[in-house]
Formats: structure tokens, C-alpha cells, sequence
């Protein structure tokens, strides 16, 4: 019987974070959903804890993906999912108790016209690591539509098969693993509401996002973002986007505003994660100006015709 959620996973070289992961996604209580795993690992590690974590239910399926890329592996994995909804998190997070049953029942809420945007709670932080990114805890539920003022997509997100069919899949160009190391959930996002589609922000049982990184990696990620962003942002550029080049303005003045308050105020980690940030947007803006004038395919096209079972 079909699924009615596929919880989709990307994972490289991280098996212990991959295997807790999994385990987690078991232990769910829900009567209805599947778990693939897309397993970009350079050795069989992933693999064994993939299988140590595996319950013999079914409900698991590993795909192996060459190559890096958060993107690349993502779109290997739709079209190998069978769920009227995908679920994107990543191996580094851990479902609460009940995520599942929230999730449906947000998705019930939203129809097909909707994305479902879910809380991503930090993570215990141990001694000598740092608060993990990427967190969302809002108490309040919001929906939202059209050109908005921030990104959406976090890693407890839900979205209707038929989107991936409309839209595509994720910008291979730029991900987590690649030059340009970020910006595809933005673009996702971006692009999903483009099309009308809304995204529905529901308090309620969402994931915990892991302190594993030292403070030093986490200010490494501070450029990783920019970069993404700025790749982001010239991919839209490119189409004459009004809306897009008005947020670029106003993220490149609010970050150097930032830097500098802080440099003023004597917090000078602070400053330079912010300039880390400013000087990422002028790489990824000049990296994906690069890619599009070469023609680098983003991968988008294919996933959509997988996802509405045309032959490539």
C-alpha cells in the first residue's frame, strides 16, 4: 500500500548522526509512511548504521547517490519516493514524540495548495560546541503567500507530491556539499510561492537540530550562508526579479550596519561573522553569474519530468 508520508533524509560521511536519525523516524507512531534514506557516503560506514538502525519493518530504504550536493541528493530521492507527501529533514536532527501525527494533521490543514513548515528546536549544547543553526521556534502559527521578506525552509518541512511535479526539484547548482554551499532550501521556497503556493508556519512537535559542531566550524558557516545566499539571489537576478534585487540592497546594508555596531560595541566575533556573511554574497553572486552564463543545468527539469513519469 501506498504511503501517505515519505520522510525524505540526505546524509554523507555522518553515520552516527544518520543511524540516530533513523532510529527516531522508527520509533514514530504512525500508521502510514516510509523513510529513504539518500546516502552520498564515500565508504559503507553510512551503510552498516543504516542497517544496525533498521527495525525490519519495511517502512527503510537506503539510495546510494554519487557525487556531493545536498540538491543532487535530494532530487536523486524524490523520484524514488512514494508518499502523497515528502517530509524533508536532515540526519542531524531527531524527531519529538508525535512529529508524524503533526505533521499529518497540518498537512489535512493545508490541502494541496500548501507547504507545512514545522519547529526546529536547538539541541542540548555540550562543552566545546556551539548552538546549532538553522532553528525555528515560533509559538505562534502563520501562513504565508507571495513575496515575503525572509526564507522558509527549514529542515521539518512537508510538501505535496504534486508540487515537485509542477516545480521541479532542488537547484543542484547549490547546496550543502557543492562550491556554492547553500541557498537551495531559500530557492525552493522562493520559487514555491512564486507559484502560489503557500507555506504554513504550525507550532506543535517538530525536530531537534544537534550541537555538534565546534564554534569554530559554526563561524565557517557563517560564509557557507552567504555564499548560498548570494548564489540565491543572482539566480533570480538573472531573471529581472525587482523584488529580489531590493532584498539583496537592503541584506547588503543591514549586514554591513551589523558588522560595524558590532566592531563599535567591542564584539568582535560577532563583526566578523557578519562580515564573513557580506563577503559570502559576493562570491556566490559571481559563482552562479558564472554557472548561468556557462549553462549549468540545475537539475530542477528532470525531477519534475521523473515526478510526472516521463521518460528523460
Amino acid at each position: 500500500m501506498r504511503p501517505r508520508l515519505t520522510v525524505l533524509v540526505p546524509t554523507r560521511g555522518r553515520p552516527d548522526l544518520a543511524g540516530a536519525c533513523v532510529r527516531a523516524l522508527l520509533a514514530q507512531r504512525h500508521p502510514s509512511f516510509e523513510i529513504v534514506v539518500c546516502d552520498q557516503s564515500a565508504d559503507g560506514e553510512t551503510a552498516r548504521a543504516l542497517r544496525e538502525a533498521d527495525d525490519g519493518s519495511g517502512r527503510l530504504r537506503r539510495i546510494p547517490v554519487d557525487g556531493v550536493g545536498r540538491s543532487r541528493a535530494l532530487n536523486a530521492g524524490l523520484p524514488r519516493t512514494r508518499g502523497d507527501w515528502i517530509v524533508f529533514t536532515d540526519d542531524d536532527c531527531t524527531p519529538e514524540t508525535g512529529w508524524l501525527a503533526a505533521v499529518e494533521a497540518a498537512c489535512a490543514e493545508a490541502g494541496s495548495g500548501a507547504a507545512v513548515l514545522g519547529p526546529v528546536h536547538p539541541g542540548p549544547v555540550s562543552p566545546g560546541m556551539a548552538i546549532p543553526p538553522a532553528t525555528l521556534e515560533d509559538p505562534e502559527p502563520a501562513d504565508y503567500a507571495g513575496r515575503i521578506d525572509r526564507d522558509l525552509i527549514y529542515p521539518n518541512v512537508a510538501v505535496p507530491r504534486r508540487v515537485f511535479a509542477q516545480l521541479g526539484g532542488f537547484d543542484e547548482r547549490m547546496s550543502v556539499g557543492t562550491p556554492l554551499p547553500g541557498g537551495e532550501d531559500n530557492d525552493f521556497g522562493y520559487r514555491l510561492l512564486r507559484a502560489g503556493f503557500r507555506i504554513l508556519y504550525r507550532p506543535g512537535p517538530g525536530v531537534v537540530h544537534h550541537a555538534w559542531r565546534t564554534p569554530q566550524a559554526r563561524a565557517r558557516l557563517k560564509r557557507d550562508y552567504g555564499v548560498g545566499q548570494g548564489a540565491f539571489y543572482a539566480k533570480h537576478l538573472a531573471r529581472a526579479d525587482a523584488w529580489i534585487a531590493w532584498r539583496l540592497v537592503r541584506d547588503l546594508v543591514r549586514t554591513t550596519r551589523a558588522s560595524g555596531g558590532a566592531a563599535l560595541r567591542g564584539r568582535f566575533a560577532e563583526g566578523a561573522g557578519h562580515a564573513r556573511f557580506l563577503g559570502g554574497i559576493f562570491v556566490g553572486l559571481a559563482g552562479m553569474s558564472g554557472r548561468l552564463l556557462r549553462g549549468v543545468p540545475s537539475g530542477e527539469g528532470a525531477v519534475a519530468a521523473a515526478m510526472r513519469g516521463e521518460p528523460s
